[in-house]
């Protein structure tokens, strides 16, 4: 059960699986936040990609405390797991629309299609820099 602050090769290639993370954030006035996730890592294990939309609760807790954890689980073999600790070091616009699109082929083999040009969402990608990893089975 290593410890470490960046995600090792195989927990990117687990990532890169199509595996839900719940995702844990603070609100304002204390309590966690958890939501389900599609989740997303950069190649080198330096960073876990989550992208949601613009105003939501999530996205407004992270505006007031950047700390944040995340837990992944294979649903086919439930001892396989990452859990992440760390902060997010960037929030941003550019290239979430392309980004959501990569996420749902990923999990459902098409272009996002929860919403419509009428009600589109803004799209943003928090970048999170892992500070504590641990991968079991992996």
């Amino acid at each position: 059960m290593p410890k470490a602050d960046r995600i090792s090769p195989e927990g990117v290639r687990f990532l890169q699986e199509p595996h839900l993370a719940n995702f844990a954030t603070v609100s304002a006035n204390g309590r966690p936040q958890v939501t389900p996730v599609w989740v997303d890592v950069e190649d080198d294990g330096s960073h876990v990609l989550i992208n949601t939309a613009d105003g939501r609760v999530k996205d407004l807790n992270v505006a007031q405390d950047p700390r944040v954890a995340l837990s992944v689980v294979d649903d086919q073999n439930l001892q396989k797991t990452i859990q992440v600790q760390g902060t997010i070091v960037e929030r941003r616009k550019a290239g979430a629309v392309e980004h959501i699109n990569k996420l749902s082929h990923k999990y459902n083999g098409r272009d996002y299609t929860f919403n419509t040009p009428s009600d589109a969402e803004a799209r943003v990608i928090f970048r999170i820099q892992p500070d504590y990893v641990i991968e079991r089975n992996i």
